[in-house]
């Protein structure tokens, strides 16, 4: 091997033909052979388990503004957009979904590619120049095992599936890298200055995809500022950067427009300095440069201006679009103020970190024993690139811990966010993928030097580890296929298709948030599925611009107001609170539009946004339908069984004989979400309940919790069906073998004791309410229950101790109290109801 070299000349790459040279670097095709193989992996493997639809969160909105070159949640992101529709426009075998999925498919096994690049190219200014094949095939074994763990790590597989912005930012990111890495070969030749611009460019035209993709500038800054001969002064690059850090600044940090005019004239006059004074251009070119790369985003003020059927923020003025820029519908994160304890957040990222290149479900305690090798093998890494070349380190580490612990305070997340946040982390992630390739390869040259002092010779003691380490992220990919396969995924499409299909023609529905707005918008502006309904997104209707679009666009809202009314609409304080924009706008489009269209709630919304309306709410499905008349709980029985068993679609939840598919991984929020299908089921399981028709009543629960096995309702009432149906051994059974599988769910016990109370073995209800007084010793009809069946058996000793016991606990019960004085003074207590009558005074029966 060559001596380890600490210069900055080491950094040359010898793996591509330096100009002029007549021979290839020893290895170069090897080299070459590592980026198609990562490339190719890469590509077969998210290709293979792409989404061919919308899915939830963002992907349908991406799709369907990228579709009708429309205009997403702010801040736009314009480019994506632009590229999406060009990419649909492709002659390609797939959906308008697949092609805009596609997307995050090839700039994802392109970011793959680079990181790739990037490890062999860090492994240069690490270990010296190649001298032999052997020397090349270490960096490039090391490369292909880095790449490959990020290829099939947990948040860039999903992100590189579906389409969304992260894909692309992380090319961008690791290409931004190593272009400045190529920059620090020759920092005095001609191309020095233009690779910088460059760069400033690509920083600006990034952000028309995602503002986070400029963070890889962190540690280009500190690389540039390092490198002591270039062609232009420190002080100039050092304005130019200044005056990207303003406009960062000002798009996340604070919301002062006065602070960011007197710091843009502050950069102004240095620029005007450095142009005139010191004549040189530098400076002003870097920031000409980043200025047309912003001008991407001068796209949304001229499609806003055509209305297109998705325009958050409406930015076709200038202050729109500036208002778009800063993303002022949200709040900057307060860095001072935490929102959950440091500690917690930082074990919220660590929980993300580990699960990335888990090759394996195994813990022990909060250690995920399952990336051990992974993560040491970058921490090496890590440690072996900051003792041989600490000036490529920084450049990597400083990277690294702005998109790792620079993020965790900057974002500063609560303890209760409404889904996981690890795609933000997603570049501390791909850059941590590059230590692990430096790793691999530092752990490899290290066998071959034991292997050189203990006199073996040939190339087995590089092939065989390297082999080895190679193969590891494959059991990664293995562990991690089945949930991040999305091929056959279309649960997103058809919940839409299920929501829109329980309304009337020319209908209103009221949705909530990302989950049940963007798969309407993509069914309705892509597929072009009931185009007759006008979604009214809630959080939306907060603001003017989108009151005036439900105003003014098809299908139109009637609302009643004119621009300058709306423009003061103001949330009004009241003594229980606040009525926001939203609640007042709701009721005016009832007011208007009740009389003429069928107007519905969907089911996702909070009940606590819907109460004012509660009791003229009717459920149909996955909506509840305002109605004329009042009353409680109300359910349209004959609508709402035609849609859950001849409408909906449940593909990809249920098989063809109504039982759980387990063919596709649903996460977390998708099991949540699906949740509505089960309440559904459930609802329509009491009304025939109540009908006295038990067999329809079992079928219902049964498939309600098929879906959502622990959904409270149907556990507790589907025995009780079953007895009611007189098949009192399958009561008995399903609430015995519930009552082993959630030990921690006392209240199952007080069913069965139900049951048997019911067939007379009051012996065994007993012991079950023993039991559940055991286990919950203030469960007040358990005890009740208990002291009627005691004085049912004339254990009246019995009874006084259960009451004795509870009142001893809540001296204050009167109504207790009450029933031991009685049994005291030698009466029968009138006080305590029937306990079958307690347990039957629900919605449930």
């Amino acid at each position: 091997m060559a001596k380890i070299k600490n210069d900055p000349g080491a950094g040359q790459d010898p793996l591509i033909r330096p100009p002029g040279s007549t021979t290839a670097p020893p290895g170069q095709r090897l080299f070459y052979g590592g980026a198609v193989l990562v490339f190719m992996a890469s590509l077969v493997i998210y290709l293979a388990t792409m989404g061919r639809s919308a899915a939830f969160w963002d992907p349908g909105e991406f799709i369907a503004s990228a579709y009708i070159l429309g205009i997403p949640h702010s801040p736009g992101t314009p480019l994506y957009v632009i590229l999406g529709r060009v990419f649909t426009l492709l002659p390609l075998p797939l959906t308008v979904a697949g092609k805009v999925n596609f997307i995050s498919v090839l700039f994802g096994a392109g970011g793959v590619a680079v990181v790739y690049i990037l490890i062999v190219r860090f492994l240069d200014s690490i270990q010296g120049k190649s001298e032999t094949t052997l020397d090349t095939a270490v960096k490039v074994g090391g490369g292909l095992v880095g790449a490959l763990f990020l290829a099939f790590s947990d948040t860039y597989w999903i992100n590189a599936i579906e389409a969304e912005v992260y894909s692309l930012s992380a090319f961008f990111m690791g290409f931004m890298t190593w272009l400045a890495l190529k920059w620090s070969d020759n920092p005095t030749g001609e191309k020095s200055a233009p690779l910088i611009w460059l760069l400033f460019y690509l920083l600006a035209l990034s952000v028309g995809f995602h503002l986070g993709t400029v963070l890889a500038f962190s540690g280009i800054f500190f690389l540039v500022l390092m490198t002591r001969k270039k062609t232009f002064t420190d002080i100039e690059f050092i304005v130019a950067s200044f005056g990207m850090a303003i406009f960062l600044a000002d798009a996340t940090i604070y919301r002062n427009g006065t602070f960011t005019a007197v710091l843009l004239v502050v950069f102004l006059a240095l620029l005007l300095w450095l142009t005139v004074s010191r004549k040189s251009p530098f400076a002003l070119i870097c920031t000409l440069l980043f200025v047309l790369g912003i001008s991407v985003h001068l796209y949304m003020l001229i499609r806003s201006g055509h209305n297109p059927a998705i325009d958050e923020g409406d930015p076709e003025t200038w202050r729109a679009l500036y208002f778009a820029l800063r993303r002022e519908q949200y709040p900057p994160p307060n860095m001072l103020i935490r929102k959950a304890s440091f500690v917690f957040q930082l074990k919220h990222f660590n929980d993300y970190f580990q699960g990335q290149f888990q090759m394996a479900a195994a813990y022990i305690g909060s250690l995920n024993i399952g990336s051990v090798i992974p993560l040491a093998l970058g921490i090496w890494g890590m440690v072996d690139h900051y003792a041989k070349n600490k000036k490529t380190f920084v450049v990597l580490f400083v990277t690294f811990a702005v998109t790792s612990l620079g993020l965790i305070l900057f974002l500063n997340f609560s303890d209760t966010e409404v889904r996981e946040r690890d795609y933000f982390y997603s570049p501390a992630f791909y850059y941590f993928a590059v230590f692990i390739g430096i790793g691999t390869a530092s752990l490899v040259s290290e066998l071959r030097k034991f292997a050189v002092d203990k006199g073996m010779s040939g190339s087995a003691p590089v092939i065989i580890p390297l082999v080895l380490l190679v193969a590891m992220p494959f059991v990664t990919a293995k562990h991690h296929y089945f949930a991040h396969d999305r091929s056959n995924n279309f649960i997103c499409r058809k919940y839409a298709m299920n929501m829109l299909v329980t309304l009337e023609p020319n209908a209103i529905i009221f949705t909530n948030g990302d989950n049940d707005t963007f798969p309407l918008w993509y069914i309705q502006e892509v597929e072009k599925y009931r185009t007759d309904v006008r979604v009214v997104n809630l959080s939306l209707l907060n603001t003017a611009w989108y009151i005036k679009q439900l105003r003014d666009n098809e299908p139109q809202v009637e609302v009643n107001w004119n621009d300058q009314e709306l423009e003061g609409l103001m949330p009004i304080r009241t003594k229980d609170g606040w009525v926001l924009i939203r609640d007042i706008a709701v009721q005016q489009i009832l007011k208007h539009n009740a009389r003429t269209r069928p107007i519905y709630f969907a089911v996702t919304i909070p009940p606590e946004i819907y109460a004012p309306y509660r009791d003229f709410l009717e459920m149909e499905g996955l909506a509840y339908r305002v109605v004329p008349r009042k009353g409680t709980n109300m359910v349209n029985a004959e609508v709402l069984e035609d849609n859950i068993w001849n409408k909906f679609d449940f593909g990809g939840i249920l098989t063809a004989d109504w039982k759980i598919d387990n063919s596709l991984y649903r996460p977390p929020y998708v099991r949540r979400l699906i949740q509505n299908y089960a309440a559904a089921f459930t609802q329509l399981g009491f009304v025939k309940g109540r009908e006295n028709n038990f067999e329809d009543a079992v079928k219902n629960l049964e498939v309600a919790l098929e879906i959502s096995p622990d959904l409270e309702p149907a556990l507790l009432w589907l025995g009780w069906y079953y007895l009611e149906m007189g098949d009192s051994v399958r009561a008995v059974s399903f609430y015995k073998e519930q009552i082993d599988r959630r030990p921690d769910r006392p209240d199952l016990l007080y069913r069965l004791a139900g049951v048997y109370e019911r067939l007379g073995h009051l012996d065994s209800a007993l012991i079950a309410v023993d039991e559940l007084i055991k286990r919950d010793p203030d469960h007040r009809e358990a005890v009740m229950s208990a002291v009627g069946m005691a004085l049912r058996f004339e254990m009246i000793d019995s009874a006084k101790r259960y009451l004795e016991n509870y009142l001893a606990r809540h001296p204050n019960d009167a109504q207790m109290r009450g029933a031991l004085e009685e049994l005291s003074a030698g009466d029968r207590p009138g006080q305590l109801p029937d306990s079958t009558k307690a347990r039957s005074d629900s919605t449930g029966g």
